[in-house]
């Protein structure tokens, strides 16, 4: 079985960061826009579902690093950039939470 190289699980990772972050913002903006009480409960299943991919990704990268510490410092970064999501969704869902 083929193994993964450093780049590509640096760059699943950074895609799902991306995609996490586009996609909540944009459930962020239309409930902002239209307060369509809905989305509340299709935002939270979002936010509880985005956690555990990221999660199981973000737990990759750390193995990866004990696999290959020659690569350290570029998973770490990676990781870092990981965990800037979290701020902005718990931002997002305190917002909401307390616009209710």
């Amino acid at each position: 079985m083929k193994t993964m190289s450093i780049n590509q699980i640096t760059t699943i990772a950074k895609e799902c960061t991306k995609y996490s972050f586009v996609a909540g913002s944009a459930l962020f903006l239309f409930y902002c826009l239209t307060k369509f009480s809905p989305l509340v409960p299709v935002g939270l299943l979002y936010i509880m579902l985005a956690l555990v991919i990221n999660l199981i990704v973000f737990l990759s990268l750390l193995i990866t690093i004990i696999v290959h510490p020659e690569h350290c410092l570029t998973l770490l970064k990676t990781a870092v950039v990981m965990l800037f999501n979290l701020p902005v969704a718990f931002a997002y869902m305190w917002i909401v939470t307390n616009q209710l």
